[in-house]
């Protein structure tokens, strides 16, 4: 497994999944971290070109070395995670601002766990008797307030009710709006009408990504690839192998998913089937989520804009109870433990497993 900590130059450009034709969007807004598909690219083609002779218009010869646009090959992928340097030259890794968090000052208390819901809540939900997730009316939320990140480190005491410090937001990167004209190359004259205005991420100074992953051969140490929007820069430097906590086997009675990665499922915040991911009886209790957003991108093979999916975002929480003895179903080959019906192989649904 190959592990990649990504710097940029300058700023990135992530754009979100709204298409960005001239004419009809004039602003790109910018996800940060960006999803799987934006890394999966920059992965591809920069070993396609630094390190085989593969023609880049030979479609079934590149097909063969790293994967087409509908399928990726021999890629198995986690992250991107975002993640800094410490100031003894290790990594921390920083995890979404939690959907099931409550924001005291600085710090982060999960909700309580989820108990039986009384006999007078009426839940209308897709699923059987939902667990509420609520906190008293005493206690002040400033949820709403400020984005605190979670460190890797502090997750375990987090699952287990523990307040713990987060990271906010501001002090990991921020935005920049740009604004300009669209150009005609042949006359070198701006076009009339077509203003623009693109909202850039800079990171601060040590902040960048983290991503691991297989299947394609990566002797170099560190080097220069082209990384989102206007193909902007990035420096990769490989770390020492990084793994997330292997989830326990079998799993314990009562455990929770948190996405690290967006997820897409084919009814939207639910999968066709549980027991694709399961062996073993689980029941879904409860859950919190945030809004849900759009995962797309630009297909260089086809010259044309990818299909749009609705995601669960990164931070979402999925609280089971096991009815039994229960596994994950979990690729070797895979660095992670993904969870989503499309693109888990590329990294979409990373999950971290804890207590309740």
């Amino acid at each position: 497994m190959t592990t990649l900590f990504l710097e940029p130059f300058d700023v990135w450009l992530f754009r979100d999944g709204r298409p960005f034709t001239a004419g009809q969007q004039f602003r790109a807004s910018s996800r940060f971290p960006p999803s799987p598909l934006v890394v999966q690219g920059a992965l591809r083609a920069y070993h396609l070109l630094a390190h085989t002779r593969v023609p880049p218009w030979d479609e079934r010869a590149v097909t063969e070395a790293v994967g087409g646009p509908d399928d990726w090959g021999r890629l198995r992928l986690a992250g991107p995670l975002l993640a800094r340097w410490t100031g003894t030259e290790q990594v921390e890794v920083l995890l979404p601002p939690p959907a099931d968090a409550v924001v005291r000052g600085d710090r982060l208390q999960r909700l309580p766990t989820p108990q039986e819901p009384p006999s007078w809540l009426v839940l209308h939900s897709p699923t059987p008797r939902l667990f509420p997730l609520w906190e008293s009316a005493e206690l002040e939320s400033e949820k709403a307030n400020q984005r605190l990140w979670l460190r890797l480190a502090d997750f375990p005491a987090y699952c287990r009710g523990e307040t713990v410090p987060g990271v906010p937001q501001e002090e990991l990167w921020s935005e920049e709006v740009r604004i300009g004209i669209a150009q005609d190359t042949s006359r070198r004259t701006t076009r009339e009408g077509l203003y623009y205005e693109a909202h850039y991420v800079r990171p601060a100074p040590g902040v960048g990504l983290l991503v691991s992953f297989t299947g394609l051969d990566w002797p170099h140490q560190e080097g220069i690839l082209a990384l989102g929007g206007e193909r902007r820069s990035a420096r990769f430097v490989a770390l020492p192998e990084f793994a997330l906590s292997a989830p326990p086997d079998p799993l314990p009675e009562r455990f929770a998913l948190y996405f690290l990665t967006p997820a897409v499922f084919d009814q939207g915040w639910l999968p066709a089937d549980w027991s694709a991911f399961f062996e073993g009886p689980v029941r879904l209790v409860a859950a919190a989520l945030e809004r849900a957003e759009t995962v797309g991108g630009f297909d260089m093979a086809r010259g044309t804009e990818r299909p749009a999916h609705r995601a669960v975002p990164a931070g979402s929480v999925y609280y089971f109870q096991a009815e039994g003895t229960a596994r994950l179903r979990h690729e070797r080959e895979h660095p992670a433990v993904t969870i989503s019906d499309w693109g888990r192989e590329i990294g979409f649904g990373t999950v971290a497993i804890g207590g309740w």
